[in-house]
């Protein structure tokens, strides 16, 4: 803390006392002098503005002495000059108020400061009086054509303001006089140090980030004051350091994940974080928690947390402003005073997850349920003594075999699924041409093409081997001449197209079949979703064909789009990355 190190002395004070008088003096005297000046010079300014139009007309000076004498016989004396400073004009019609006038200040102003306006207060030798002139220039086309001078009689301070000036300065004297008897009112609070630091101990813990500073103790009382001084100062660190950790704490308070607000004993929210307001779409402000939170689970938890004095959990579902699943713990605050602490977690993603996760395992279970009630009802019928009949015997056992090879092929496309981008990589990267590629699985589909006699048109313009990680590329063609083969009707046509593009390998599978609809085109790429009229689990699919193009296009770091319409056919087009090798 900063101390006094010398002691103000009477003589001192009265210096400052007289001078602080006397320049408060000279101030409100110039002050209420240069008001006055400038109320007339804004006057005749103004007046001057008036009179421009009347005797100017696009530049000309319209001179009529008398119709311009009566136009201002109830103002000022009127000079009009000409843009060189000679008179051409003056309302006075003194002998005196003839040639030039350049050499007044008011109009060197205008004439060699450029100034479009200037003024004076000097004597006049024309009417023997103090006058204040004001000089305006006028121009036409930004070019000086001429100067109207207005100037009356310099009123100066009227009596009213002298009047109040006489009481600014008695005002000054009062302050002077209070100072003056605070001074001398500390100076005997410092002979008395114990009635004099109670104040400043009070004010030091009202006000802990103020520096509280004193004048110098008396010798005697010199450790006491230490000692205070000290004392302050660790009460000074202390609030600053707790300053710090409210706004180390504010900055987690607000820019946690979780929603956490306070309930006062009135369960009044006192307090809420930014993830409260926008779950709840409420302002932060002291409001009863009904109101606030409008919600009739969240009230029920509170309700029950304030009855049983004990920390309540539940969850709850909000669909405004958005929805979303909610955990919500209410805890009571140990303190004086009751307080209930609400944490709020958003668990609407574990939630969809759980979701997911029940949808994925209860279609696989009915997947699996279907091929294998199957393959154990006939391998039954069989041990029952169908097999002694050697027609029903080898039919059960095709049947047998179909369903095997459709669960070993449901099995291995949930394989698929499950291979992550981690996995797809840990495979050796082979190089290969996407040409040879499709047309080995179109080999594979030739009899079921054949057999549905549908014309397949293939038209490549890529001539690059391209570098592809395992047989995910392989995969993917696979499936989508699946898809396209199964779902495409006896005569109909399809047409695949391999190009490059921008860096990209694109593979377009488009087929005339039955299409899809708009509802349905939003779910396709769920995985064992089929469409509900097309794709019945009577054709063999397993509704995964097209998940397993979009989850190996992505891992390949590629996209997937689907257009289709229903009973116009399907196109699907399959952009992936690619590095190209040079033949």
């Amino acid at each position: 803390m900063k101390q006094v190190s010398k002691k103000l002395t009477p003589k001192i004070i009265v210096a400052l006392v007289i001078s602080l008088l006397v320049g408060g003096g000279i101030y409100t005297t110039y002050f209420f002098k240069q008001e006055v000046l400038n109320q007339q010079r804004e006057k005749l300014s103004s007046e001057i503005d008036v009179l421009i139009p009347y005797l100017f007309d696009e530049g000309e000076l319209v001179l009529n002495p008398e119709k311009i004498d009566d136009s201002v016989k109830n103002t000022g004396r009127l000079t009009i000059l000409d843009k060189t400073g000679q008179i051409r004009y003056d309302s006075s019609h003194k002998e005196l108020a003839k040639g030039t006038r350049e050499k007044r200040s008011e109009i060197k102003q205008i004439l060699d400061d450029g100034q479009t306006e200037g003024y004076a207060v000097r004597d006049s030798t024309t009417v023997n009086e103090k006058m204040i002139y004001v000089a305006k220039g006028v121009y036409y086309q930004n070019e000086l054509v001429g100067i109207l001078r207005l100037s009356e009689k310099y009123a100066g301070v009227s009596q009213h303001l002298k009047q109040f000036q006489r009481y600014v300065l008695i005002a000054l004297i009062l302050v002077s006089i209070v100072i003056l008897s605070l001074y001398f009112y500390i100076l005997r609070q410092s002979k008395k140090p114990i009635q004099f630091i109670l104040p400043i101990l009070r004010n030091a813990i009202k006000n802990p980030d103020e520096k509280q500073t004193v004048v110098d103790a008396p010798s005697e009382w010199q450790e006491l004051y230490q000692t205070v001084y000290e004392l302050m100062d660790e009460t000074n660190l202390l609030y600053y350091k707790q300053l710090q950790n409210e706004e180390k704490l504010a900055f987690l308070f607000e820019n946690l994940d979780i929603g956490i607000f306070i309930l006062n004993e009135e369960l009044e929210l006192v307090l809420a974080n930014g993830v409260t307001e926008q779950l709840f779409n409420s302002p932060k402000q002291s409001k009863h928690y009904k109101n606030w939170f409008n919600h009739k689970k969240m009230s029920r938890l509170i309700q029950e947390a304030a009855e049983t004095k004990e920390q309540v959990q539940g969850d709850i579902h909000i669909k405004h402003p958005k929805n979303h699943d909610l955990n919500v713990i209410i805890r009571i605050l140990d303190s004086n005073v009751t307080e209930y602490v609400g944490i709020i977690y958003d668990v609407t993603d574990m939630k969809q997850i759980e979701q997911v996760h029940e949808d994925f395992i209860s279609n696989i279970s009915h997947e699996l349920k279907t091929p294998t009630t199957s393959i154990i009802g006939f391998a039954e019928t069989l041990l029952a003594g169908a097999k002694d009949d050697p027609n029903a015997s080898e039919e059960f056992i095709q049947i047998i075999e179909s369903e095997g090879k459709r669960l070993l092929s449901l099995i291995q496309n949930i394989m698929m699924l499950l291979k992550t981008e981690k996995d797809i990589y840990l495979l050796d990267t082979v190089v290969s041409n996407p040409v040879n590629v499709v047309e080995e699985e179109l080999e594979r589909y030739l009899y079921k093409i054949t057999e549905k006699d549908i014309q397949v048109t293939f038209d490549s313009s890529l001539t690059h081997q391209t570098e592809l990680p395992g047989n995910a590329f392989q995969l993917i063609v696979k499936n989508l001449l699946e898809n396209a083969v199964e779902y495409t009707g006896n005569g109909d046509s399809i047409f695949i197209y391999l190009k490059e593009m921008d860096g990209d390998l694109v593979l377009t599978v488009e087929d005339t079949g039955i299409g899809i609809s708009e509802e349905d085109r939003k779910r396709i790429f769920e995985r064992f979703y089929r469409v509900s009229q097309s794709r019945q689990r009577n054709t063999g699919g397993s509704g995964l064909g097209l998940s397993i193009v979009q989850h190996y296009t992505e891992i390949l770091g590629g996209t997937v789009k689907l257009t289709s319409d229903l009973g116009e056919g399907t196109t699907v087009i399959v952009r992936i990355p690619m590095k190209t090798k040079v033949d």
